[in-house]
């Protein structure tokens, strides 16, 4: 009999631990939120004690709990508040459908309330196809003369507002011109905003002009997404927060949510365990002197992190590409289409991204990159080589984001220079056809199963409030190649179960550093489960996306039960 008794024991499961050899066994005990015990029914038995919670699984598969590698986690406890308006539905195909729905929300505004929303994709909306344009004020302006309207489309990257919206903000004709770096105002002819406003700093513009959310606002809004983490089995995530973003959002990009993270860390009222990446970048300026000038602040910014197995940062994030691979192969590029966050020539680009990559590497941090098109990943690449050959020894875990544009080639450069990879499948599960016109192998793009053989460490996100949260719809497009609307393309490179299932667990939890103590169902490692209704490692393929979670536990506590 144990000496121990355990706080929680889960019997009668198909416990696919994701260790090293991805073991199975069928019982696992906790105590104080950390695992002491696997191994059979009988074996788990000696650690039940008059007060040990003991949960039959009834031979479901129980998995560690997932990891969202990357997602923007507050915005998108924002977005799920009952005020906010969500446009990223399929059934938003037309200005009329929108509008219907923004008049709603604008005759129920308080005076002086703003009405904010996000999710509509420009192209799939049939008078702007038709039209061959994107959303404008005066698209807005018949539904809300008197309210202001600011709205993200389903990047992020881009936002449309009314002419209240501008009124309020002080942004007309006269404004003047902001650096490329900076972002872009869209004008007309005359030179009137039209409304468009792209990427962080320009965003950042009209969003001090906005009503900022309160503390309570922000904590309110991670308590909604954990929540809807814990719902996907997600135990543990990432999230861009810091002064590149401080009005973004109304404020759930900047600096203030990392302290609320901390303070409910400290009271135990998180539900998932979060990895931040600093947004420092100054007013979400690209360049190497707002980034690092903007990096030497962050210390002076943070919260102590007193458990970093709840609340840690360690990376600096920046952006290269816009939304999507707009920095593309010079082979593949169509003329004129070169852009990028920074505004500059490509080679002055590179030096200055490169730089930028050095000199973080130099001071200590792990380098995240926000990079899709193959001439982004290519310097990218060959800067974080460069910064390992400058200053070796290092174990930073430095990653790109999105890699869209990978190659085999370019695969193997990241192994051979310890790069990851963070990528989203449940954004492949919805841009696959979009993006293969722009890419280098347009026969093997989203080749994760090659990739993994060839070493490279996967790791997989959501992007979320870009896209959904439900990993096994991700998993599902790595085993059939077959996107939400039924396009396919070479399904015969489909990716191992046990593979994708790493990709969700162990290999995000080496991104963050953090596998020793989680990522897998092994002992002395934090009691972080998701029990499924669904035997994804067996079931067919097609069913893996709509498979339920019907339990998930963090640190030894349930915090969600269907």
């Amino acid at each position: 009999m144990a000496a121990v008794k355990a706080d929680l024991v889960i019997k009668n499961g198909k416990i696919a631990t994701v260790d090293k050899n991805f073991t199975y066994v069928e019982a696992v005990a906790t105590r104080g939120g950390w695992i002491i015990d696997r191994g059979t029914n009988a074996e788990m038995e000696a650690y039940i004690g008059p007060d040990t919670q003991v949960i039959d699984a009834g031979g479901r598969l129980v998995l560690p709990g997932a990891n969202d590698s990357h997602m923007h986690a507050v915005h998108t406890g924002y977005t799920l508040s009952p005020t906010f308006l969500d446009f990223s539905g399929p059934e938003y195909d037309s200005m009329d459908k929108i509008l219907s729905k923004l008049k709603k929300a604008c005759d129920e505004a308080a005076p002086g309330q703003w009405v904010f929303g996000c999710g509509f994709v420009d192209s799939n909306i049939k008078e702007l196809a038709a039209e061959n344009r994107i959303m404008n004020r005066w698209d807005l302006d018949p539904v809300s003369p008197n309210v202001p309207v600011a709205m993200t489309d389903f990047s992020l990257h881009s936002m449309v507002c009314n002419s209240k919206a501008l009124e309020v903000a002080g942004i007309d004709k006269n404004y003047p011109e902001i650096p490329a770096s900076v972002g872009m105002i869209d004008r007309d002819e005359n030179g009137e905003p039209v409304g468009r406003f792209h990427e962080w700093g320009a965003q950042n513009l009209l969003c001090e002009k906005c009503p900022i959310l309160t503390d309570a606002e922000l904590e309110d809004a991670i308590r909604r997404v954990q929540h809807a983490l814990n719902e996907q089995g997600i135990t543990s995530h990432t999230d861009i927060l810091g002064e590149g973003g401080e009005h973004v959002f109304r404020g759930t990009w900047g600096t203030r949510p990392i302290h609320i993270y901390e303070k409910m860390a400290e009271r135990g009222e998180l539900t998932a365990r979060v990895s931040i990446a600093y947004f420092s970048a100054i007013g979400g300026e690209e360049s190497y002197d707002s980034i690092i000038r903007g990096t030497e602040r962050v210390p002076a910014s943070i919260p102590e992190f007193k458990d970093r197995n709840w609340v840690k940062g360690d990376a600096i994030k920046f952006f290269v590409d816009l939304g999507g691979p707009t920095w593309q192969r010079k082979g593949i590029r169509p003329e004129g289409s070169f852009v990028t966050a920074w505004g500059l020539d490509e080679d002055t680009l590179i030096e200055e991204v490169q730089r930028t990559i050095i000199e973080l590497h130099r001071m200590g941090w792990q380098v995240c990159i926000h990079s899709c098109g193959g001439g982004s990943m290519d310097a990218c690449i060959e800067g974080l080589a460069k910064a390992n050959q400058l200053y070796p020894g290092k174990d930073l875990r430095h990653f790109l984001i999105h890699c869209d544009d990978t190659t085999k080639e370019a695969a193997a450069k990241m192994v051979k220079n310890g790069i990851l990879a963070a990528i989203q499948p449940t954004a492949a599960n919805i841009v696959f056809g979009w993006n293969t016109p722009v890419l280098t192998d347009k026969e093997e793009i989203f080749n994760y199963q090659a990739y993994t053989d060839l070493g490279a460490c996967l790791t997989g996100g959501s992007d979320s409030t870009c896209f959904s949260m439900n990993w096994r719809q991700g998993m599902q497009f790595c085993m059939t190649r077959t996107t939400a609307d039924g396009y396919c393309a070479r399904p015969d490179l489909a990716m191992k179960r046990e593979d994708a299932i790493r990709m969700y667990t162990i290999n995000g939890a080496y991104q963050e550093h953090m596998e020793h103590v989680r990522g897998s169902i092994e002992v002395n490692k934090v009691a972080d489960f998701q029990i499924l209704d669904t035997d994804i490692m067996t079931c067919p393929v097609t069913e893996i996306g709509s498979s339920k979670v019907v339990m998930t536990i963090c640190g030894g506590k349930v915090v969600y039960q269907a």
